[in-house]
């Protein structure tokens, strides 16, 4: 029988998604300290990065020379430098979201870079970098749509990447979900009239719209999603090295300089997301 004097247990704190380990201090290019991730990394002489591409402005290929590039492929490309002086020492490796967690649960990657939202209950099978862009959830869908909600779309087909956060809206609304395994897989149904609309994070939306100027982005503009680099579990060293990484990046204008070149037309004017720690 329970002491009646006793005081209730005090429960659990909510988790917040957006708050990391504190960053580490500087370590030299090169250099990285014995024992480390980021020695291993340094040893094997690449960083094999986990990414998209076919997302404009994240990643997809150069038109001309096939290479690619983007707002993602270039903050893993920061990474690289931070660890070996050398931007050009990273492996990319092509993968569909719905993947994401299980190459980093295989430790097929060092990290992936893909927009990827940094929620509760992925961190329970992977760790997340400090955020390093902030988004909303919208909707892509026909010019002149009257669509501003998941109510809207009731009983219809809604577009969606396979295993993540927007699939799992749209099961527990009553809309119908149509996951695909890759994001160009919705402008097709769309365009088709297969689906209602496709419903993903609104700077993945435009990357889509931009090749289709008979659709719009519509919906809620509030911040929904954190995005952060994702790493297997277990490596709390590279999680406060990459936020180092990060940290340098918002401070020195790097990561102005990212946003302005890949995502300023599409998405507006922004700044660098506010970062919290948890340590």
């Amino acid at each position: 029988m329970s002491d009646p004097k006793l005081a209730p247990p005090v429960p659990a704190p909510p988790c917040d998604p957006s708050r990391s380990l504190t960053p580490a201090g500087p370590a030299r290019a090169g250099a990285m300290p014995a024992g480390s991730t980021m020695r291993a990394i340094q040893d094997r002489g690449r960083l094999v990065v986990g990414v998209d591409q076919n997302t404009r402005m994240f990643a997809a290929p150069n038109e001309e020379n096939g290479e690619l590039e983007g707002f993602d492929i270039d903050m893993a490309r920061e990474v690289a430098k931070a660890i070996f002086g050398d931007v050009d020492r990273v492996q990319f490796k092509t993968i569909p979201p719905g993947r994401r967690i299980d190459v980093l649960l295989k430790n097929e990657v060092d990290m992936v870079v893909d927009a990827m939202t940094i929620t509760c209950e992925r961190r329970q099978q992977v760790d997340f970098s400090a955020v390093y862009l902030e988004d909303a959830l919208r909707f892509l869908v026909p010019k002149h749509s009257k669509v501003q909600s998941l109510d809207d779309l009731a009983g219809k087909y809604v577009c969606v990447s396979s295993n993540t956060t927007p699939e799992r809206r749209v099961a527990e609304s009553k809309a119908k979900v149509y996951a695909v395994s890759d994001r160009t897989d919705c402008l097709v149904a769309l365009q088709e009239g297969r689906v209602a609309a496709a419903y993903t994070n609104a700077s993945l939306l435009e990357s889509l719209r931009e090749q289709d100027p008979k659709l719009e982005v519509t919906g809620p503009k509030t911040v929904e999603e954190v995005k952060g680099i994702a790493i297997p579990r277990g490596q709390d060293d590279f999680v406060r090295f990459l936020n180092a990484v990060l940290e340098r990046m918002k401070t020195d204008g790097t990561w102005q300089r990212l946003y302005d070149t890949w995502l300023a037309r599409s998405l507006g004017a922004a700044k660098p997301p506010a970062t919290t720690y948890r340590d």
